[in-house]
């Protein structure tokens, strides 16, 4: 496959690169933390004023996660590749120490089928002059497919908030960053990589939620081109939407 037709097809990566970065976007901008000014004097009914402490945030928590184990199942897609479409399914084990660290561990398999770009690259014919133009080829694009994946990660929770969807319900969410480490089981073997990630709980209930996340998996595959192999920085960005249970109450 030649470097031009290469260049064209990743070309259409950019677009997912904009959704991903609207989908950050917009996650962050549906959570809302409600801040108060600091009021340091309160006046008594008898009119004498009393110190206090600043007033920081207006509500408790509705919910707790500090030492709640948590288990969820997801299920999402990989974004950015061009010669197949995959699928993915996994399962979490979560547990945080405080109600803003936390560390995951996730377990993910991947399935895929030839894309359309794949399809039409290889029904592609040509021919050479080593046989004098006499033997039909096919391009066939080099690839690596993923197949599964064992990641652990720390998270931090630093947004906690809440939406008013049309005055008829409240809404609890948080947002978390998660770094860690991840093997990936692919066409040419294991891998180790470096995954990171975002995502946003939607609370419904005090033990569950709804998830959304996307990961980045950060790992080196080789790839051929003009029959040499060439070591590439690969991207892979799963996004998942999960149902996420905690074990127990804390009440």
């Amino acid at each position: 496959m030649t470097s031009h037709h290469r260049r064209n097809v990743e070309g259409k990566l950019i677009p997912f690169k904009l959704y991903l970065l609207c989908f950050a976007f917009a996650l962050f901008l549906s959570s809302h933390v409600a801040i108060a000014k600091p009021n340091d004097v309160v006046e008594t009914k008898d009119g004498e004023d009393v110190l206090e402490l600043p007033v920081r945030v207006l509500q408790n928590r509705y919910f707790l996660k500090a030492l709640r184990p948590e288990a969820s199942l997801f299920g999402g897609t990989l974004l950015n590749e061009s010669y197949s479409k995959t699928n993915v399914i996994g399962a979490r084990l979560g547990l945080f120490v405080t109600e803003s660290l936390g560390m995951e561990y996730a377990f993910t398999r991947y399935t895929s089928v030839d894309s359309a770009d794949l399809t039409a690259i290889r029904s592609t014919k040509y021919y050479t002059p080593d046989d004098g133009f006499t033997t039909e080829k096919h391009l066939e694009p080099s690839f690596v497919r993923l197949r599964a994946s064992h990641s652990i990660y720390g998270t931090f929770a630093p947004v906690y908030g809440k939406i008013n969807f049309l005055d008829f319900a409240i809404i609890y969410s948080d947002i978390a960053i998660s770094a860690g480490y991840s093997t990936i089981d692919t066409s040419q073997g294991s891998k180790s990589s470096f995954v990171w990630g975002f995502g946003e709980r939607f609370y419904f209930a005090k033990s569950f939620n709804v998830r959304v996340d996307a990961f980045d998996h950060i790992f080196e595959e080789e790839r051929e081109n003009r029959g040499t192999k060439q070591k590439n920085t690969r991207h892979a960005w799963v996004v998942s939407v999960g149902f996420s249970a905690f074990l127990w109450s804390y009440e």
